[in-house]
């Protein structure tokens, strides 16, 4: 149940709430009280004031008898629910209660000398408290002290009576807390758990589908737009790779096919040595060319799994250009030239063997496609933080529209050329692989019937 985030939010909720709630619940409960008890002082203050006032008028009446006016005050004045007691110093002279309700010599605080007006709280028989004010009256050079006194009974009821109220309302409050909290929490997360839902139902079958977005605002809006765009993705990825599967085995079956062709015509009938050659010699060039094949497509799939680090050494760059160049002059035939031109020690770090492959690459893509008479040129510029190759080429060159594909793996812009002669439209891919693996970029420039150059810039 817990591992459930409805329930997590709606336990996180009614803690929350209820450290609140208990927070204000004691802060009003001690506002409460506090007010109860001022009020009962200010009460008892002003009935001290009114029972002084009126005593001395009787004391001046009695000629001076403190005890003739003291019960005289009493008498006369009404204070219900008010146990009033006037002292001359210690002596009682006068109380209006029973002294077995209360004692009045416990309304005086100790030691009962001084002025002015004393608040305390006593307590009485039976347990009983009470809240006393006691001040004193200066008459005829003698000092009387007036207490009046309050049972705290009723206000100690009412403090019961809100602590009561809150017992119960406190749980009932998170009760209610807790119901609203679950109903707000699963109406929130509504939106969540309908996307599970699609998203349950999306397999590499239907990657085409995507989540419905109700609300693009919020941020379960913006969930359900990354998870579309993660799944556009991963249509892309699924679709590029039933592409490539679809590519390598349509490569993979023509020399394939020619290799049994060819075996099952010299195993049809007994035949000469010359024929026996002449077919073992077809065999092994698509035997090679399935190789180069089956060693592309390893070269790629290590790249996409980040299995093929980068061995980096320290060489000169010019000399691995003009290696390739010597290398890939066995593979210039009806009369396409191959030239460098010319550069300085370029000192630079990589790995020297996929360089070569990518010139290698680039280079037999232009001798392939520039026809008798053509040629073929290597460069080397060279700027403050990059290291450019450049290979032109005055072949047949690449449409506009096609331009941009060229990198893409197992694409031909002519095909049926291009199988022929034994491509398998895998070499620009690993060039294009080669040069960002090394942090660089290459870029083509071609128009049909001009040629193409391709530049492959380094950083340095």
């Amino acid at each position: 149940m817990f591992s459930t985030v409805r329930v997590r939010l709606t336990l996180w909720y009614v803690l929350v709430f209820g450290l609140v709630l208990a927070a204000f619940s004691t802060f009003v409960y001690g506002v409460l009280s506090q007010s109860l008890y001022t009020r009962l002082d200010q009460s008892l203050l002003r009935a001290t004031q009114v029972v002084a006032g009126e005593f001395r008028s009787e004391i001046a009446e009695h000629q001076g008898n403190a005890t003739v006016g003291a019960a005289q005050t009493l008498n006369e004045l009404h204070l219900p629910g008010t146990n009033v007691a006037i002292f001359d110093g210690e002596q009682l002279l006068a109380a209006n209660f029973e002294r077995d309700q209360l004692s009045a010599r416990e309304l005086l605080p100790t030691p009962t000398s001084g002025t002015g007006t004393i608040l305390h709280t006593i307590q009485g028989r039976d347990n009983e408290r009470s809240r006393v004010a006691v001040v004193s009256v200066q008459e005829a050079d003698k000092n009387y002290l007036i207490a009046a006194a309050e049972p705290l009974q009723n206000l100690l009821e009412q403090l019961e009576s809100i602590r009561r109220i809150f017992y119960f309302g406190f749980p009932a409050s998170l009760l209610i807390a807790g119901i609203g909290g679950f109903v707000l929490a699963r109406k929130s997360l509504a939106s969540v758990v309908a996307m599970s839902h699609q998203a349950e139902l999306i397999s590499e079958r239907n990657l085409h589908e995507r989540l419905s977005i109700e609300n693009t605002g919020d941020e379960l809006g913006h969930l359900a737009r990354v998870f579309n765009e993660l799944l556009s993705r991963l249509d892309g990825s699924f679709e590029s790779m039933r592409e490539f599967i679809a590519d390598a085995s349509h490569e993979l079956r023509t020399p394939l096919s020619i290799i049994r062709g060819e075996a099952d015509v010299v195993l049809s009938q007994e035949r000469d040595s010359t024929e026996y050659k002449d077919a073992l010699a077809i065999i092994q060039d698509e035997a090679k060319r399935l190789s180069r094949i089956v060693d592309d497509m390893m070269a790629l799939a290590r790249a996409d799994a980040g299995r093929r680090r980068l061995q980096i050494g320290e060489f000169y760059l010019n000399d691995l250009v003009e290696e390739c160049c010597k290398a890939a002059t066995v593979l210039t035939v009806n009369g396409v030239s191959l030239t460098q031109k010319p550069t300085a020690d370029i000192a630079f770090r990589g790995d020297e063997d996929l360089l070569r492959r990518m010139l290698m690459n680039l280079l037999d893509n232009a001798i392939k496609y520039t026809p008798s008479g053509g040629s073929v040129s290597v460069e080397i510029a060279c700027e403050p933080t990059n290291v450019n190759i450049i290979v032109s080429d005055t072949g047949i060159g690449i449409p506009a529209d096609q331009a941009p594909h060229v990198f893409e793996r197992f694409y031909r812009v002519d095909k049926a050329r291009s199988r022929a002669e034994g491509g398998s439209g895998l070499g620009l891919a690993i060039a294009k692989w080669v040069a960002e693996a090394h942090k660089g970029s290459i870029e083509l420039v071609s128009s049909p019937g001009h040629g193409s150059k391709f530049t492959v810039s380094l950083p340095r």
